[in-house]
């Protein structure tokens, strides 16, 4: 998890965001369809300057509870 502070290459983002890995690994997916999912709009992201996907804590933990509730 990146937080903004100090030397913080992502400080910009005025939010918590996770990496391609670490909201996988929250939505019990693999990063391959993490990065489905943002190529088809289901969850919004942002490219940082290397063009790594970065999402918002906010986001990932909606769709995780979005997708717990399909599944039950």
């Amino acid at each position: 998890m990146t937080a903004p502070e100090g030397n913080n290459p992502y400080q910009h983002l005025n939010f918590l965001v996770l990496s391609t890995g670490e909201a996988a690994h929250e939505l019990g997916i693999s990063p391959s369809t993490m990065r489905q999912w943002a190529r088809a709009g289901r969850i919004a992201c942002v490219t940082d300057h290397n063009g790594w996907r970065l999402f918002g804590m906010g986001d990932v933990y909606a769709l995780r509870d979005a997708v717990r509730e399909e599944n039950r």
